[in-house]
């Protein structure tokens, strides 16, 4: 059984990383850029390192996400007033606009979920929270 649950939730992934990439598109980001503003929080500053790893990237990958992001006006990038060596980056007010969309999208209630029952939702609602809660858990762990 767990192997089925394995095959059924890597399918919903693939599934919703499409959908994912398309709500991207529509904004007019590619989905690394979306992804990058997703984990960039409105009013806090906060390093490349650590939105790197947020975005789950690469630090010199994320350079270039940065760079593109920056053209367009979304985001600002300095230097820390601490060290000139780490670079902060910072959503600018049209940052915070697209990003407000994009998460707006990605918040719709996919058409099966609608589809659900009341309490079919609560109880899915529930196993994928504790499944995220079990998941954030064991990352802390291996971390240490």
């Amino acid at each position: 059984m767990a192997q089925e649950l394995a095959e059924a939730f890597f399918d919903l992934l693939i599934s919703r990383s499409t959908w994912f990439q398309s709500v991207a598109v529509e904004i007019g980001v590619t989905p690394i850029q979306a992804r990058t503003l997703v984990e960039l929080e409105p009013e806090r500053e906060q390093t490349m390192s650590g939105v790197a790893a947020s975005a789950r990237c690469e630090p010199s990958n994320l350079t270039g996400i940065v760079d593109k992001l920056e053209a367009r006006g979304l985001v600002e990038r300095r230097g820390a007033t601490a060290d000139r060596r780490i670079k902060m980056v910072s959503l600018t007010r049209e940052g915070v606009a697209l990003r407000r969309r994009l998460i707006a999208r990605l918040n719709e209630p996919a058409p099966w979920m609608v589809a659900l029952s009341a309490a079919e939702q609560r109880r899915l609602r529930d196993l994928f929270r504790a499944a995220v809660a079990e998941e954030k858990q064991r990352s802390a762990m291996s971390d240490r």
